[in-house]
């Protein structure tokens, strides 16, 4: 292998993007998750499925160093978006739908009245 690939292999893994991990494989020690094997804090995509539904998505999020950081979206089973917004610190900041009621609404009236009743305002989110 030549100088200039051995040189320039290293540094193009460092700066390959994490995959995406089931957020039920990593362990969580005072509120932050870690990964299993390093037992550090875990940065990257997590996800995690219904228990009983396995192709069924619940959530999709992200962590840096162990915390809840950037947008986060927890589904009902139907499908429908039960709570999304962004995080910052583990932090709820922003605008969030907070939506209880799984079932897709029957008209664009009963949509958009839902949409602004579910709306939560949280503080700015940092650095926005």
């Amino acid at each position: 292998m030549p100088l200039s690939a051995c040189v320039l292999a290293p540094a193009l893994f460092a700066c390959a993007p994490t995959p995406t991990r089931n957020l039920d494989e990593l362990i969580v020690q005072d509120s932050t998750y870690l990964d299993p094997v390093s037992m550090l804090p875990y940065s990257g995509r997590v996800v995690r499925h219904f228990p009983d539904e396995d192709s069924v998505l619940q959530l999709e999020a992200s962590l840096r160093d162990g915390t809840w950081e950037g947008e986060l979206t927890v589904y009902h089973e139907s499908g429908r978006v039960r709570y999304q917004g962004e995080m910052s610190g583990g932090a709820q900041c922003g605008g969030w739908i907070e939506n209880e009621n799984p079932a897709e609404p029957e008209t664009v009236y009963q949509a958009i009245t839902e949409d602004l009743e579910s709306l939560v305002i949280y503080p700015e989110c940092p650095g926005k």
